[in-house]
């Protein structure tokens, strides 16, 4: 089946630690996703190409395109390669989680318009596979980040960086606190707003580490 070969396909990226995914995937452009590209040849762009059935759908490019940019920003997190290993044999030892895993992270992306989301979740992914947290938390924080409107990113960005230099006006910062709340990441009790713990850790785990690798 090549839904089951896209799986497989997708497994064997993640454990890939010689990936050739090194293009930055953001950057190309939707109409160069084709069977006769010369991306086509690395094996998991080939099945991408063959489950999307790429033809002139914008859609179908698009997924496959966060699906890429997913893949290079998990790679570029350089995990230890004995944490693949404990992972991977988790994978072995329990198919049913991941074929779980496997389909979170496909229909999560598939779900996404802002293609940042993909990377925010390979972040997610990265820390879940370094035991930083559980397969719970990482569900919760990748649900919460599927209902997240973008312009959040700044807003959390705002309120959990001292060090970020953004500025905001009490009308775009009651705006945010709304966006925030809408999905979970924050709360308001009488007039306070807070963060979530777990909202919090979206932030340092999936996009705090974007602004580091953007300023290095």
């Amino acid at each position: 089946m090549k839904e089951e070969n896209l799986t497989n396909n997708i497994e064997k990226e993640i454990f890939n630690t010689a990936s050739d995914l090194s293009k930055n995937y953001a950057e190309i452009a939707l109409d160069t996703l084709t069977e006769e590209s010369l991306l086509s040849k690395i094996p998991v762009i080939k099945s991408l190409v063959s489950f999307y059935k790429i033809t002139s759908s914008i859609v179908d490019r698009h997924n496959m395109k966060k699906i890429l940019i997913f893949l290079e920003e998990f790679h570029l997190n350089k995990i230890d390669s004995n944490k693949l290993d404990i992972f991977k044999k988790k994978f072995e030892e329990k198919p049913k989680h991941r074929d779980k895993v496997l389909e979170t992270i496909l229909l999560l992306n598939e779900r996404f318009i802002d293609t940042k989301k993909s990377q925010i979740l390979a972040n997610l992914f990265s820390a879940y596979i370094q035991e930083v947290i559980t397969w719970e938390q990482f569900l919760k924080m990748s649900f919460m980040l599927n209902n997240l409107n973008p312009y959040g990113y700044k807003i959390l960005e705002r309120i959990v960086d001292k060090n970020s230099e953004l500025k905001f006006s009490m009308r775009q910062m009651i705006e945010g606190h709304a966006i925030l709340m809408a999905c979970g990441i924050g709360t308001k009790f009488e007039d306070r707003f807070k963060l979530t713990n777990t909202g919090i850790r979206l932030y340092e785990l999936g996009i705090k580490p974007l602004r580091k690798k953007q300023s290095a």
